[in-house]
């Protein structure tokens, strides 16, 4: 249509530059060049405007079907993004509780003692009785278990450091900018929040209870010390009753005493 339009136009002027010009030349517009004025517009003017048209048509689709494909390869690199952050959250995380994975934990633990500066706190926490619960009521009250313990950590460390699943029921938070006392009191809510937790399988209570080693120091420091103390002294809690907080060797009450 565009073509045939340009066309038109093109016969028309070239007619009326003929029955403009050819009278004041002193000629007749008519016979072969009246005809040629028309002929001629229609040879040049109407393959050549149509096929003008139609590349710009072609272009502009190309055009257009370029900038759509740049959108779908710019939602696809967003989707990529996301797919690649997403993976490498799930490879840092325990996917039953939710928290830090053993690997990613002791790498966090490593930076923050060769790096930081300042008192830090590494909670190691144990839940009591364990194999007891897994045997009397089955591995999934036992996974049960350990989401709600992994819960309770988010709620009590969550917010003032980082924490994670070490082990098959073990767990452990790493504190910064945090000395002794203050320690000592998240390790005590942990502590309560875990023992107040009211768990049921088939009617039945299901108790929990979590030991706790409190290693503090200033860092820089070593991490497989600061770890081997924390651990120590939770075996301690473990041997001298459980359900308790030990902390340089000595049990929390006795302290708080």
């Amino acid at each position: 249509m565009k073509a045939a339009a340009a066309t038109v136009a093109s016969v028309a002027v070239s007619v009326s530059i003929v029955l403009l010009l050819v009278p004041m030349l002193g000629g007749q517009p008519d016979g072969p060049g009246f005809w040629m004025s028309v002929l001629c517009p229609l040879l040049i003017a109407g393959p050549a405007s149509t096929w003008q048209f139609h590349q710009t048509e072609t272009i502009a689709r190309q055009r257009d079907a370029i900038a759509r494909m740049h959108v779908k390869l710019e939602d696809a690199h967003a989707e990529l993004q996301r797919l690649h952050a997403d993976l490498g959250e799930k490879a840092r995380t325990d996917a039953l509780t939710g928290g830090l994975n053993r690997g990613a934990f002791f790498a966090a633990l490593e930076e923050a003692v060769a790096h930081g500066r300042g008192a830090m706190a590494l909670i190691v926490a144990d839940a009591d009785h364990f194999k007891t619960i897994n045997d009397g009521f089955g591995h999934l009250v036992g996974d049960d278990a350990l989401r709600r313990i992994g819960g309770l950590m988010a709620d009590t460390i969550g917010s003032i450091g980082i924490w994670g699943r070490i082990g098959g029921e073990e767990f452990a938070a790493l504190l910064t900018d945090t000395g002794r006392s203050a320690a000592i009191e998240a390790a005590e809510r942990l502590r309560l929040a875990v023992a107040e937790t009211k768990l049921l399988a088939d009617e039945r209570p299901v108790s929990l209870s979590v030991s706790i080693g409190i290693a503090c120091a200033n860092a820089p420091c070593a991490p497989i010390d600061l770890f081997r103390r924390a651990d120590d002294d939770l075996y301690r809690a473990k041997s001298g009753g459980r359900n308790r907080i030990v902390i340089d060797g000595r049990e929390v009450v006795e302290i708080a005493a």
